[in-house]
Protein backbone atom coordinates (compact mmCIF):
# COMPACT_ATOMS: atom_id res chain seq x y z
CA UNK A 1 0.00 0.00 0.00
CA UNK A 2 1.53 3.32 -1.01
CA UNK A 3 1.26 6.65 0.83
CA UNK A 4 -1.95 7.67 -0.94
CA UNK A 5 -3.68 4.44 0.02
CA UNK A 6 -2.63 4.96 3.61
CA UNK A 7 -4.76 8.05 4.00
CA UNK A 8 -7.55 8.17 1.39
CA UNK A 9 -8.79 4.74 2.47
CA UNK A 10 -8.55 5.30 6.23
CA UNK A 11 -11.71 4.87 8.29
CA UNK A 12 -11.79 8.59 9.29
CA UNK A 13 -11.66 9.67 5.63
CA UNK A 14 -14.26 7.15 4.49
CA UNK A 15 -16.60 8.16 7.32
CA UNK A 16 -16.25 11.82 6.29
CA UNK A 17 -16.88 11.03 2.62
CA UNK A 18 -19.92 8.93 3.54
CA UNK A 19 -21.52 11.76 5.56
CA UNK A 20 -20.57 14.31 2.87
CA UNK A 21 -22.27 12.11 0.27
CA UNK A 22 -25.45 11.97 2.35
CA UNK A 23 -25.38 15.77 2.85
CA UNK A 24 -25.08 16.32 -0.90
CA UNK A 25 -27.85 13.82 -1.61
CA UNK A 26 -30.20 15.50 0.86
CA UNK A 27 -29.64 18.94 -0.66
CA UNK A 28 -29.95 17.70 -4.23
CA UNK A 29 -33.26 16.01 -3.41
CA UNK A 30 -34.77 18.62 -1.08
CA UNK A 31 -37.20 20.10 -3.61
CA UNK A 32 -40.69 20.23 -2.11
CA UNK A 33 -39.59 19.27 1.40
CA UNK A 34 -41.54 20.58 4.37
CA UNK A 35 -39.60 23.16 6.36
CA UNK A 36 -39.86 21.29 9.65
CA UNK A 37 -38.73 18.01 8.15
CA UNK A 38 -35.87 19.72 6.31
CA UNK A 39 -34.76 21.67 9.41
CA UNK A 40 -34.78 18.52 11.56
CA UNK A 41 -32.70 16.69 8.96
CA UNK A 42 -30.19 19.57 8.95
CA UNK A 43 -30.12 19.64 12.74
CA UNK A 44 -28.99 16.01 12.73
CA UNK A 45 -26.76 15.98 9.65
CA UNK A 46 -24.81 19.25 10.02
CA UNK A 47 -23.19 18.43 13.39
CA UNK A 48 -22.26 14.98 12.09
CA UNK A 49 -20.71 16.51 8.98
CA UNK A 50 -18.71 19.00 11.05
CA UNK A 51 -17.59 16.26 13.43
CA UNK A 52 -16.51 13.89 10.67
CA UNK A 53 -14.57 16.65 8.87
CA UNK A 54 -12.83 17.65 12.09
CA UNK A 55 -11.91 14.04 12.87
CA UNK A 56 -9.99 13.46 9.66
CA UNK A 57 -6.35 13.19 10.60
CA UNK A 58 -3.96 15.44 8.76
CA UNK A 59 -3.65 14.65 5.07
CA UNK A 60 -0.86 15.62 2.73
CA UNK A 61 -1.41 17.94 -0.18
CA UNK A 62 -1.91 15.97 -3.35
CA UNK A 63 -0.06 16.54 -6.56
CA UNK A 64 -2.17 17.77 -9.44
CA UNK A 65 -5.45 19.52 -10.00
CA UNK A 66 -9.04 18.34 -9.83
CA UNK A 67 -11.67 20.11 -11.90
CA UNK A 68 -14.74 21.33 -10.11
CA UNK A 69 -17.85 19.49 -11.22
CA UNK A 70 -20.43 21.71 -9.51
CA UNK A 71 -21.67 24.18 -12.09
CA UNK A 72 -23.24 27.54 -11.36
CA UNK A 73 -26.60 26.00 -12.31
CA UNK A 74 -26.08 23.14 -9.82
CA UNK A 75 -25.19 25.62 -7.08
CA UNK A 76 -28.16 27.88 -7.88
CA UNK A 77 -30.59 24.95 -7.99
CA UNK A 78 -29.57 23.75 -4.53
CA UNK A 79 -29.50 27.29 -3.10
CA UNK A 80 -32.88 28.19 -4.57
CA UNK A 81 -34.59 25.00 -3.35
CA UNK A 82 -33.35 25.61 0.19
CA UNK A 83 -34.45 29.25 0.03
CA UNK A 84 -37.96 28.14 -0.98
CA UNK A 85 -38.07 25.68 1.94
CA UNK A 86 -36.63 28.02 4.58
CA UNK A 87 -38.73 31.05 3.50
CA UNK A 88 -38.58 33.75 6.20
CA UNK A 89 -36.19 31.65 8.32
CA UNK A 90 -33.48 31.70 5.63
CA UNK A 91 -31.86 34.91 6.92
CA UNK A 92 -29.61 35.03 9.97
CA UNK A 93 -27.15 37.49 11.43
CA UNK A 94 -23.54 36.41 11.78
CA UNK A 95 -20.43 37.95 13.30
CA UNK A 96 -18.15 35.08 12.33
CA UNK A 97 -18.00 35.78 8.61
CA UNK A 98 -15.39 37.52 6.49
CA UNK A 99 -17.55 40.60 5.86
CA UNK A 100 -17.78 41.32 9.61
CA UNK A 101 -14.13 42.42 9.58
CA UNK A 102 -15.26 45.54 7.74
CA UNK A 103 -18.33 46.25 9.83
CA UNK A 104 -19.29 46.91 13.42
CA UNK A 105 -22.66 45.22 13.05
CA UNK A 106 -23.57 41.61 12.32
CA UNK A 107 -23.76 40.64 8.67
CA UNK A 108 -26.95 39.29 7.12
CA UNK A 109 -26.35 35.75 5.82
CA UNK A 110 -28.68 33.05 4.54
CA UNK A 111 -28.91 29.38 5.37
CA UNK A 112 -29.42 28.62 1.69
CA UNK A 113 -26.26 30.36 0.49
CA UNK A 114 -24.14 29.14 3.41
CA UNK A 115 -25.12 25.53 2.82
CA UNK A 116 -24.85 25.85 -0.96
CA UNK A 117 -21.25 26.97 -0.43
CA UNK A 118 -20.65 23.90 1.77
CA UNK A 119 -22.35 21.75 -0.85
CA UNK A 120 -20.09 23.04 -3.62
CA UNK A 121 -16.89 22.09 -1.81
CA UNK A 122 -18.22 18.75 -0.58
CA UNK A 123 -19.84 17.72 -3.86
CA UNK A 124 -16.60 18.33 -5.76
CA UNK A 125 -14.78 16.05 -3.32
CA UNK A 126 -17.50 13.39 -3.35
CA UNK A 127 -17.38 13.25 -7.14
CA UNK A 128 -13.61 12.72 -7.11
CA UNK A 129 -14.12 9.78 -4.73
CA UNK A 130 -16.95 8.45 -6.87
CA UNK A 131 -14.67 8.42 -9.93
CA UNK A 132 -12.12 6.41 -7.94
CA UNK A 133 -8.81 7.81 -9.19
CA UNK A 134 -6.47 7.77 -6.18
CA UNK A 135 -4.48 10.88 -7.11
CA UNK A 136 -7.63 12.92 -7.78
CA UNK A 137 -9.16 11.67 -4.53
CA UNK A 138 -6.06 12.78 -2.64
CA UNK A 139 -6.14 16.29 -4.16
CA UNK A 140 -9.90 16.65 -3.68
CA UNK A 141 -9.77 15.52 -0.05
CA UNK A 142 -6.97 17.95 0.77
CA UNK A 143 -8.73 20.83 -1.02
CA UNK A 144 -12.03 20.13 0.74
CA UNK A 145 -10.43 19.93 4.18
CA UNK A 146 -8.48 23.14 3.59
CA UNK A 147 -11.73 24.81 2.52
CA UNK A 148 -13.38 23.40 5.67
CA UNK A 149 -10.69 24.97 7.81
CA UNK A 150 -10.75 28.30 6.00
CA UNK A 151 -14.38 28.74 4.99
CA UNK A 152 -17.14 26.18 4.93
CA UNK A 153 -16.75 25.04 8.54
CA UNK A 154 -17.83 28.51 9.72
CA UNK A 155 -20.61 28.64 7.13
CA UNK A 156 -21.96 25.30 8.34
CA UNK A 157 -21.91 26.47 11.96
CA UNK A 158 -23.71 29.71 11.09
CA UNK A 159 -26.42 27.81 9.24
CA UNK A 160 -26.70 25.34 12.12
CA UNK A 161 -27.24 28.19 14.59
CA UNK A 162 -30.06 29.50 12.38
CA UNK A 163 -31.64 26.04 12.08
CA UNK A 164 -31.38 25.58 15.85
CA UNK A 165 -33.09 28.94 16.42
CA UNK A 166 -35.89 28.01 14.02
CA UNK A 167 -36.51 24.65 15.69
CA UNK A 168 -36.17 26.04 19.24
CA UNK A 169 -38.59 28.88 18.51
CA UNK A 170 -41.48 26.50 17.89
CA UNK A 171 -42.37 28.35 14.67
CA UNK A 172 -40.81 25.84 12.29
CA UNK A 173 -44.08 24.73 10.74
CA UNK A 174 -45.68 28.17 10.50
CA UNK A 175 -46.19 29.68 7.06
Amino acid sequence: MDNIDKHIYRRDVLDFVTVATEFCRQLEQCEGSERGEFARMLQQLLPMLYLKASMVEEVEEGVGFVEDIVTEDDYEYVRHQMKLIMRDADDYLDVYCEDFRYSDTPVLCTVSESLADCYQSLRNMVEAFRQGHDEAMEVALYDCLMDFSERWGQLLLGALRAVHELLASGTVDEL
